[in-house]
């Protein structure tokens, strides 16, 4: 790209539960909230740990805790209430819902303060909701995560990356539409990319093999324009050496012959000569300069074993010479 760094900015906001701080008024409309009056989810949690509870024990009382909170962000709680409203219409409440949409929860910085004076001027300023009861033992605040908070953190990222990396739980081209469209409606120009995870199940995706093939190049139309897969090298190599070693404890050298080196000739793999990965030819170039431009102690001279690959394959056999040792 013609520079000598790329910043890249990648959110996991998609799939987020926890957030360690609520000091970013960006973060304010997707943190879970308590609906219900009650004790802190802390609180109850000490008191189990002081009464010899531990492990599953204090996982149902979470549980129980969290199912009883009536857990929800600001902006839902708010709809809710407008929703509840009996001493109005229909249609006025579907116009204080449209000012909470534009006024309350729009964009990508409205504080709980603010969103809380927006409720009150659609007279559901006294509800109850507090984000602090549901906060877990270590401090954690309870996150709503969705494909809206992670087009919220690409566009804090736009001003100061260079590609904006949304990570997803699947192959999922709905979420990718939907982030693609939310940063470049305010950064057109965004670069972005996808992670094209061997951790997802692809067979479980839903997709047929045509719309696989299809997925880059679909995506790429988005603005993706740095597609990966993290891990490919990892589970290639797995694959080989596990299959490798499989056929070679049966059938041997054979084995190796047919799944590996004749499978590098036919395809024009390199490592086929692998002696030059060594950096052979490097050092002899540089024993040559010493020594006057020849030397009889060339890792690549005469008679080493890469020459058996000169002119040689499947059935050209008596073309290979065998040589006592070589000089690697």
């Amino acid at each position: 790209m013609g520079v000598e760094t790329v910043l890249v900015a990648r959110t996991d906001a998609v799939a987020a539960t926890l957030i360690q701080t609520n000091v970013d008024a960006r973060d304010h409309q997707f943190i879970l909230g308590a609906t219900v009056r009650g004790r802190g989810l802390a609180e109850v949690l000490a008191e189990g740990v002081a009464a010899g509870k531990a492990g599953a024990e204090l996982q149902a009382a979470e549980d129980a805790w969290v199912a009883s909170a009536g857990l929800k962000t600001f902006p839902d709680c708010v709809r809710d209430a407008i929703m509840g409203l009996n001493d109005i219409t229909a249609h006025e409440k579907r116009r204080r819902l449209n000012e909470w949409a534009a006024d309350g929860c729009s964009g990508d910085g409205v504080s709980h303060e603010q969103a809380r004076a927006v409720a009150a001027r659609l007279g559901v300023g006294n509800i109850f909701w507090d984000w602090d009861l549901p906060r877990t033992r270590e401090g954690f605040y309870r996150f709503k995560g969705s494909v809206h908070a992670a087009v919220v953190r690409g566009r804090a990222f736009a001003p100061h990356a260079d590609v904006l990396w949304m990570e997803t739980s699947s192959p999922n081209v709905g979420e990718c539409t939907a982030f693609a469209e939310g940063v470049k409606a305010a950064y057109p120009e965004a670069m972005l990319a996808y992670n094209l995870s061997p951790s997802f199940n692809w067979d479980a995706s839903g997709m047929t093999d045509a719309e696989m093939a299809d997925f880059i190049p679909r995506v790429a139309r988005l603005g993706y324009v740095w597609q990966f897969i993290t891990l490919a090298g990892f589970h290639a190599d797995a694959l080989v050496t596990d299959t490798f070693a499989r056929d070679f404890a049966r059938r041997g050298m054979l084995a190796y012959v047919e799944r590996i080196q004749r499978e590098e000739r036919l395809n024009g793999v390199d490592t086929l000569e692998h002696q030059k990965w060594s950096g052979a030819n490097f050092y002899d170039r540089v024993l040559k300069t010493v020594q006057g431009g020849i030397s009889s102690t060339a890792a690549m001279g005469k008679g080493v074993t890469e020459e058996q690959f000169k002119n040689s394959g499947p059935g050209s056999a008596g073309s290979i010479q065998v040589v006592a040792k070589s000089r690697i």
